[in-house]
């Protein structure tokens, strides 16, 4: 039988069968339509993935200073990739943070005020202040030693010498008639020429009626030489005082109170307002997004919205699934309280561990905050090297120092502005008719006022605030200063500085760190090659390896992916971990305490890790599925 034949018989076989089987004929016909229908609706489902050009911002590390090494882990926590080159690929330009709202404010300030030459005689009036400060404190503590004054004052103040001690806790609230008609009054705010000055006094100026002493203290006050006084008060100390210039108050004053009015037409201090204000109001931001976006408006400025997010189409390559989703059988995830931390601290962390989303990023970060240094073995040379490489948490120990010195302080500062004797004086002087006056006339071309300026200044209640000035003055950025920096005290006391921890040798090493390890507090062990505990001076050549958790750095098990897909390595988690694991970071600050020992210079050499540029490409999830799985689905379109 020729081959037409067995051609013609096959096909007359099958079409009998399928006639006489029509339900098999329709399955046959509509299983692989269905298979194929259910893939163009993937297709459709999953449109290409069209990615731009990238460009990452640099990473800074310790040793490029504290600011710039916090910033970068709080603004690069997602590794934005940007459309355009950034700042920092620029030649001799390395930071990205231009800008954000701090930055532009700042720029601001140091144009407008900084580089201004009548702000900058603030220095002065600083001095001029201590000096007037001095002489009250004199006033109230000693006020034997200023009990007479030179003839200068004496013809100054009408041929008598004023008792300014008397005068050294504010002015009291007595009339003119009160004391014109008692002698031991006018003996005790005046000192007469004679001894029957008091008396003679007393009888001409009681027999005037209140208004022709009105009048006298009128006509007083029009002439009386305000600022002269100001001027001559401190020299009673020091002769070489130049005392209070009003008159270069008032100018420094409306040159500053200018610049202020434009900086704050400024753009950069309209988003600073806005910023702080969203992050004070009542009840904070709404959600923790508007939180992270108002934080990251106010330190990183990022151009783009921010940057866009890489996706990883491999993240299932690593065998770290397990991790993502959080099985891990080695590792106790019961929170435990930490005795060693503050009652905050636990319920902050507890809240942390106990949310799915936080938890995976809190495990991350935890080792870094919270984790200890081991190293071995316990040398001088070694703590020699140690001692200079820990100075990025030398720096973070003394700022905090510094906001707790607040806890001391700021009550102080409180008492000052609230009811000093200096600050007293000072409302007591911008009341004066003259002084208000004049300083109404130096500001007459701005939008402030006397009354502004002591609006500010009030210390009272609300009730007899002055009807129609705003209600706002120094107590609401003292309250907003306080909150900021007892804020940053709180979460400042749940990050461990004394990191550094000396064993003897890397086998108790490794037993401490497997301890560790179980409470998430582990930050990686440094072994220093060719060195014994006797050793005193630091080698030439110094050798030393990081021994980290392999969660925590990239695997060593391959080197390269089982399937290739287009992108950079730009995933924080599973990309980047070298540098968000801690390994770079300990790296640079050890490679720097080497190199300080070695030149004897701190050298203000900082390093940035600055990823390359990725092109344009276009990846497309379903053909990298449809690839992987359409031999399984040729096998069933045939069943």
């Amino acid at each position: 039988m020729n081959t037409s034949s067995q051609v013609r018989l096959l096909l007359w076989k099958n079409w009998t069968l399928r006639k006489r089987q029509k339900i098999r004929f329709l399955v046959e016909i509509f299983w692989p339509v269905l298979l194929f229908i259910g893939l163009v609706w993937l297709r459709k489902a999953n449109p290409l993935y069209q990615q731009h050009e990238c460009h990452f911002p640099n990473k800074a590390m310790p040793s490029a200073g504290i600011l710039p090494w916090i910033q970068g882990i709080f603004c690069n926590a997602n590794n934005p990739c940007f459309r355009y080159p950034t700042r920092g690929e620029s030649p001799g330009v390395v930071s990205n943070y231009n800008n954000s709202v701090l930055a532009r404010f700042y720029a601001d300030i140091q144009e407008l005020l900084l580089k201004e030459t009548e702000v900058q005689q603030f220095g002065q009036l600083w001095q001029e202040m201590s000096s007037f400060s001095d002489f009250m404190e004199t006033l109230r503590n000693n006020p034997s030693v200023v009990a007479g004054f030179s003839s200068s004052v004496v013809y100054q103040l009408l041929n008598a010498q004023i008792r300014l001690e008397q005068f050294a806790f504010g002015i009291p609230d007595l009339q003119l008639k009160d004391i014109a008609c008692s002698q031991a009054l006018l003996e005790h705010f005046i000192i007469f020429p004679s001894r029957r000055g008091p008396h003679v006094v007393r009888n001409i100026m009681c027999a005037l009626s209140q208004q022709k002493l009105q009048k006298i203290e009128d006509i007083l006050y029009a002439n009386l030489d305000f600022f002269k006084i100001f001027k001559l008060m401190p020299r009673v100390m020091n002769p070489s005082s130049e005392g209070l210039d009003l008159h270069f108050w008032g100018r420094v004053l409306k040159a500053a109170s200018e610049k202020i009015q434009v900086l704050m037409e400024r753009e950069s201090s309209k988003d600073l307002l806005k910023v702080v204000y969203s992050l004070f109001q009542a009840g904070g931001p709404s959600s923790f997004t508007q939180l992270m976006s108002s934080v990251s408006s106010l330190f990183c400025g990022y151009p783009e919205g921010g940057g866009s997010r890489v996706l990883s189409f491999n993240w299932y390559e690593d065998n770290n699934y397990k991790v993502f989703l959080g099985v891990n059988s080695t590792k106790n995830h019961n929170y435990a309280y930490d005795n060693n931390a503050t009652p905050f601290c636990n319920a902050l962390m507890e809240s942390l561990e106990s949310n799915p989303v936080t938890k995976i990023v809190w495990n991350s970060v935890k080792p870094l905050l919270m984790g200890k240094i081991l190293y071995t073995p316990d040398s001088p040379a070694i703590r020699k090297i140690l001692k200079s490489a820990n100075t990025t948490f030398e720096e973070l120990e003394r700022l905090q120092n510094m906001a707790k010195a607040w806890e001391e302080v700021g009550p102080q500062l409180w008492a000052f502005f609230h009811n000093s004797v200096q600050m007293n004086m000072i409302r007591d002087t911008l009341r004066n008719p003259t002084v208000m006056h004049f300083l109404d006339n130096s500001l007459k071309d701005t939008a402030f006022s006397t009354k502004d300026i002591l609006n500010f200044l009030y210390s009272g209640s609300e009730e007899h605030r002055e009807e129609g000035m705003p209600n706002f003055d120094w107590r609401n950025i003292f309250n907003l200063t306080d909150q900021t920096i007892r804020m940053f005290n709180q979460y400042g006391e749940c990050i461990n500085l004394d990191k550094f921890v000396a064993y003897t040798d890397e086998s108790q090493m490794i037993h401490q760190a497997l301890y560790l390890l179980e409470e998430n507090t582990f930050w990686a062990g440094v072994v220093f090659l060719d060195m014994y505990p006797w050793t005193t001076s630091v080698p030439a050549h110094v050798k030393y390896k990081i021994r980290m958790d392999i969660d925590a750095v990239e695997r060593t098990n391959k080197i390269k992916d089982r399937y290739w897909d287009p992108g950079p390595r730009a995933d924080p988690m599973e990309d980047q971990r070298y540098i968000w694991g801690g390994f770079a970071y300990l790296q640079d600050m050890i490679e720097h305490g080497i190199i300080k020992i070695h030149t004897g210079n701190d050298w203000p050499l900082g390093v940035y890790v600055q990823q390359m540029p990725y092109p344009c490409y276009v990846d497309d999830l379903f053909m990298i599925t449809l690839n992987r799985c359409f031999p399984i689905f040729m096998v069933l379109a045939w069943i």
